[in-house]
């Protein structure tokens, strides 16, 4: 399997599988021949109830893949699985064929990197974004916290390695941006656009659109109950098992799938100038983008 160490300023390296030079996590564990199944992806055979939650790391897609199986289940029961279950460059094809249906699937792949059959199919994708100065912070502490990554970078230095898209899955740049053209070039094609911010701001009003979206019966007090279910204190609090599994695989054995789930924590973590640094690059980067970000500024 081709493991590479991509490295910061100071030497400081994130452990990384490197497939024709896209970076993903590394599932040794759970997929001995990882590249060869990643690889396969494509010719998966989807199911037409299949939903697919699509979005950069930590933009808040362990959320929105609760609140959809919830949506899809009828009940506001807390699921004893974590999305790496049904995420699909850390399934082999058993795995994923032996998800029952209907399937809330979830990845932070490229649209181009999805099965065949799902896109023929046109089963439905909600793709959640999420302000990147958040992202970033969010993206650090995962990278630090997980052993399997081998990273214990600090922060100054992990700053541009974020703005260069030197993490598994690259550039939130591309990736933002690539998803963008695709939503504009296939009008026909059902996606359902979110941001993390607004199920923040009014999570209620988000899971409402969302059950309209998914074609269920919006039935009022199951999606209040949904909401209180999922408000993310009440997540962090309550420690899912398959979760605490896996404390060994985090640093000092505390699992942090959830951390803050705050809006607009970056400003506790940029500096001036490396707030005027994003603030550049983003505007380059995204000058033709029409997506908006709130809290992007102090």
């Amino acid at each position: 399997m081709p493991i590479r160490y991509l490295k910061d300023e100071e030497g400081e390296a994130i452990r990384v599988l490197d497939i024709d030079g896209y970076y993903l996590p590394t599932f040794d564990k759970i997929i001995p021949k990882q590249e060869e199944v990643v690889r396969s992806i494509r010719t998966w055979k989807a199911r037409d109830d299949d939903v697919l939650v699509c979005a950069y790391p930590k933009s808040g897609t362990h959320w929105l893949w609760e609140v959809i199986s919830m949506l899809l289940n009828g009940s506001a029961n807390r699921i004893n699985l974590i999305k790496e279950t049904a995420m699909l460059e850390g399934l082999t094809q058993p795995m994923y064929d032996n998800i029952k249906s209907p399937r809330v699937l979830n990845s932070h792949i490229y649209f181009r990197m999805l099965p065949e059959d799902f896109v023929k199919r046109k089963c439905k994708i909600v793709h959640i974004l999420r302000n990147p100065k958040d992202v970033a912070v969010s993206f650090y502490n995962h990278h630090f916290k997980i052993l399997e990554y081998e990273y214990s970078g600090k922060w100054e230095n992990y700053f541009r390695r974020f703005i260069n898209g030197q993490v598994d899955y690259g550039s939130w740049f591309d990736y933002t941006l690539d998803w963008e053209k695709v939503i504009q070039d296939n009008s026909d094609y059902p996606i359902h656009i979110i941001t993390y911010e607004d199920m923040k701001k009014d999570d209620t009003k988000e899971i409402k659109q969302l059950a309209r979206f998914l074609g269920v019966k919006e039935d009022e007090e199951l999606i209040k109950s949904i909401a209180e279910a999922c408000d993310f204190e009440r997540m962090k609090k309550e420690k899912n098992p398959l979760e605490m599994a896996t404390s060994d695989e985090w640093r000092g054995k505390e699992p942090g799938m959830y951390r803050k789930g705050q809006v607009g924590d970056w400003k506790n973590w940029f500096t001036v100038a490396q707030n005027e640094l994003f603030d550049t690059a983003y505007a380059e980067r995204m000058k033709n983008s029409k997506f908006q970000f709130r809290s992007m500024v102090c």
